[in-house]
């Protein structure tokens, strides 16, 4: 019918030949100004193949084991996405009426499909990536263009050769871990030509003179083999000379999460997860298919990023006293709000007694230790007990959501005075029975 609108389908078809086409534009752009450079420097064929060789085999690795692994990573993550769904929805059922928090309301389904797609940015980030490492073979076998600053030109090759390194024990440690990703290859394409740029710069002004001593060479090597360490030395010390942070607004990397590593720390930001604010707030099964790191282990690192939000540096001292996340503060908590409510038997109400004072022991040494105070820690615990996304990362911890049971709501109690004798609580029990009997026997 006239004037009716494209269907989604052709769309999409039109949108992936436009982005082959441009995927083929680009590689042949690069593959004509790499056979520019090699005509100009004068490449032996020997020399050539040696080029070759050392440049494309890092990008050769990533690409073959994409290819052989897309599949089954794809299945991975569908059945991933089937069960963590239907555990959202079993939750929002029992637990809050059909609502869950709003960072839960993401549609999984589509972004699995879109995983499919990805391939061909792979690709394009595969032949980034051998750019600046056939550049850095060309001039290890050549003496260079000329005009180039030895200095300058040795630095280069340095950091070269330590990125190199650093690139292929990085793409290992994904291989290993499952987490190779788009953004992975071309966020390593570009860190090589910047760190390689940044040598020659360092070493044509003479920051550290590398033909000179094998001290200052084997510094260029290592802010290639160290990068995140190189950068971020140079970028703390910038800012603390041209805005420095006001105190406690610095941001908290994720590096105060126990179980992130530098690397699983750089997969994340690839992400945009970038501090510890960030983690405490994405979608746990979204990052867990785009990174393929276990559900368990992104609710954990969840869980205790959120409580740091609170504790900021102080979580140190709350994992020396076993609290470790959010659920676990929640659970103290919990214990100190139980040990003056009613509705317990005799044996249930001196086991919640010797809980709570656990619990109040717990929280005085990690006031004691900390610089909060005993009220602020419970202050604390309030706010995460009443948070529905702590209780949802609870039962997804867990692996199950109970149904609530309406209870006696517990009476708070003040953390400075002690819970109830066991006598004085048996006295007031027998005395409450006392005067329902005669109540029955004044009816009667």
């Amino acid at each position: 019918m006239a004037g009716a609108n494209p269907s989604p389908g052709s769309s999409r078809t039109t949108s992936d030949r436009w982005s082959v086409l441009l995927l083929l534009l680009l590689s042949a752009a690069i593959v004509f100004a790499l056979g520019l450079l090699w005509l100009e420097m004068e490449v032996n064929g020997r020399h050539l193949v040696l080029a070759l060789m050392g440049s494309l085999m890092p990008s050769l690795l990533l690409l073959g084991y994409r290819l052989l692994s897309a599949q089954r990573i794809f299945g991975v993550r569908r059945e991933e996405v089937r069960s963590y769904q239907s555990f959202l929805s079993a939750y929002a059922e029992k637990r809050t009426n059909g609502t869950l928090p709003p960072i839960f309301n993401r549609e999984l389904s589509g972004e699995v499909l879109a995983q499919q797609g990805y391939l061909r940015q792979f690709i394009l980030g595969v032949l980034l990536l051998a750019v600046p490492f056939f550049c850095l073979a060309l001039l290890l076998v050549t003496k260079g263009i000329d005009g180039m600053n030895p200095d300058g030109l040795r630095g280069l090759e340095l950091a070269g050769c330590g990125i190199y390194v650093y690139t292929l024990g990085l793409a290992i440690f994904r291989i290993r871990t499952a987490a190779l990703s788009a953004e992975f290859v071309m966020s390593s394409a570009l860190r090589a030509l910047i760190l390689m740029v940044l040598g020659y710069v360092l070493g044509s002004i003479g920051f550290f003179r590398p033909t000179e001593s094998v001290s200052a060479a084997f510094l260029y090597f290592s802010l290639g083999l160290f990068p995140s360490v190189g950068m971020k030395a140079l970028n703390q010390r910038l800012r603390q000379a041209l805005t420095p942070d006001a105190p406690g607004t610095e941001p908290l990397p994720l590096s105060y999460v126990d179980g992130i590593t530098e690397q699983v720390a750089e997969r994340l930001e690839e992400l945009g997860v970038f501090d510890i604010q960030h983690l405490a707030r994405v979608e746990p099964g979204w990052l867990a298919l785009r990174t393929l790191y276990p559900l368990s282990r992104i609710i954990d690192w969840m869980d205790q990023a959120l409580l740091i939000t609170y504790l900021r540096e102080e979580i140190l001292h709350s994992r020396e006293v076993g609290i470790r996340g959010a659920i676990d503060m929640r659970a103290i908590y919990r214990q100190l709000q139980r040990a003056g409510a009613s509705g317990f038997s005799p044996e249930e109400a001196r086991l919640q007694e010797a809980r709570s004072e656990r619990s109040l022991k717990v929280l005085q040494e990690l006031a004691n230790k900390s610089k909060l105070s005993i009220e602020t820690l419970q202050h604390i615990g309030a706010t995460l007990q009443g948070s529905s996304l702590v209780d949802l990362l609870a039962c997804l911890q867990n692996g199950c959501c109970p149904s609530r049971k309406k209870k006696v709501s517990p009476q708070p109690i003040e953390l400075d005075a002690r819970p109830e004798p066991r006598s004085a609580w048996i006295r007031r029990r027998r005395l409450g029975r006392a005067v329902s009997v005669n109540a029955g026997g004044a009816r009667s």
